[in-house]
């Protein structure tokens, strides 16, 4: 690394915490009103933890670019497990939760939906050099990435990016250009919640890292966190990306922002000009992945048709199996209720049925009784019958006797009175006639 200036050292800040992008702003610039372009950039890297600290410039709706060491894992070197950006401008706030301190989009309420945002737009492809090294802490060659993400952005302002004439000619008359970023205000100092923004003029070209020119100004520069923010420059009609932010011009171990050198400040950027390639290998994924997504929108959406008239004709059998069901309940509940009525005409009839049953049962004891007691009484009847024939027998007998004793005395008085006739008609009468 003999051929690499020192001094030209990586401007990424990456948080000691598992927070989301930390949101720090350009040494000297002012709050962006706008910034329709820049993104901020988030990684996942091997030990799980995720990490702030970069920007990014929105190209198009599903297209990124940034610095390539914003989308590498600082141990490893790889590109980093997951990246994420956030939209256009995003601006954050301070939050607590859990008894830590975080750093969440301004209308999240929590971490979680936080994340949920900006988790929408992770990167689905990383167009890095074959050339691109990232074992160092200083800038190294081609420092720059382009990301494909997996859902769209807003692009309220289109953006070119600059030719290599444009760009030659930007550098030699020393264009003023539009940094942007969400990078320190001062170097280990206080912190921005949103996008930073200042010009800073075109000086030279790097001599020692390829594609890379320098900025100045005497007032402001960038600053840790705002590697890869836009550097633009802007014509009446439009606006073109010649580079992202890559590092600083200090021989210190870090990018010292609030350091003069040669009583100006410097600010190292990679010229995106000679990256086309990348920039159109990263459109070609974002469109062959819109046309998957549309494929895959128009499958799904003739599946969700077809499933909407299949469900609408079930719905339908639903509702005739509903409306026959409705129909066979009515029915079945008239049927029960004449069930019912007929149930309980039956009990009525049976209960007057065992009533007159019981009615009749005591009817009929009473007649067996009335019955018995006739018997016995007839019997007692037939005795007294048969006693009364023995005495009128016997009183039979008894007058057939006294009539017989009657004859007799009549018999007897008769001849006694014949006697008397004729003694009382002797002369003179007895005594006595």
């Amino acid at each position: 690394m003999t051929n690499r200036f020192l001094g030209l050292v990586v401007v990424t800040f990456y948080s000691s915490f598992f927070l989301t992008p930390p949101t720090y702003a350009i040494y000297g610039g002012s709050a962006s009103i706008s910034a329709p372009n820049v993104v901020t950039v988030t990684k996942e890297h091997a030990d799980g933890n995720r990490y702030g600290g970069c920007s990014g410039s929105l190209l198009s709706v599903r297209v990124v670019v940034t610095a390539a060491h914003c989308v590498t894992d600082s141990e490893t070197g790889l590109v980093a497990k997951n990246i994420w950006v956030s939209p256009p401008g995003a601006r954050w706030k301070d939050h607590e939760e859990n008894g830590k301190k975080w750093n969440i989009l301004e209308d999240a309420k929590s971490v979680a939906e936080s994340r949920a945002i900006y988790e929408q737009y992770r990167a689905i492809s990383v167009q890095l050099t074959s050339t691109y090294y990232s074992s160092s802490s200083i800038v190294e060659d081609n420092d720059v990435a382009f990301l494909v993400i997996e859902n769209p952005l807003p692009l309220t302002t289109p953006i070119t990016l600059a030719s290599d004439q444009e760009t030659e000619d930007f550098i030699e008359r020393e264009t003023t250009a539009r940094i942007y970023g969400y990078g320190q205000t001062q170097f280990q100092g206080a912190s921005s919640k949103v996008p930073m923004t200042t010009t800073m003029l075109f000086a030279f070209k790097s001599t020692n890292i390829a594609n890379s020119a320098y900025l100045v100004s005497e007032n402001s520069t960038a600053c840790p966190g705002d590697s890869g923010g836009p550097v633009i420059v802007s014509t009446p009609t439009r606006l073109y990306l010649v580079g992202v932010i890559s590092g600083g011009g200090t021989p210190t171990s870090g990018p010292a922002c609030n350091v003069r050198v040669s009583g100006n400040f410097y600010t190292l950027i990679t010229l995106v000009t000679k990256y086309a390639n990348l920039a159109f290998q990263a459109a070609t994924i974002a469109a062959s992945s819109s046309q998957e997504t549309q494929l895959k929108s128009t499958t799904d959406a003739k599946a969700a048709k077809d499933a909407q008239s299949k469900a609408e004709t079930e719905a339908k059998a639903a509702k005739d199996a509903q409306s026959k069901a409705e129909t066979e309940a009515k029915a079945a509940k008239d049927a029960q209720s004449k069930a019912e009525t007929e149930a309980k005409a039956a009990k009525d009839a049976q209960s007057k049925a065992e009533s007159e049953a019981n009615a009749a049962k005591d009817a009929q004891s009473k007649a067996e009784s009335e019955a018995k007691a006739a018997t016995e009484k007839s019997l007692a009847l037939s005795a007294e019958l048969e006693s009364v024939k023995k005495v009128l027998s016997d009183l039979s007998s008894q007058v057939a006797s006294l009539t017989a004793s009657l004859k007799a005395v009549q018999t007897n008085n008769s001849t006694l009175t014949k006697k008397l006739t004729t003694i009382c008609r002797a002369k003179p009468k007895p005594k006595g006639c």
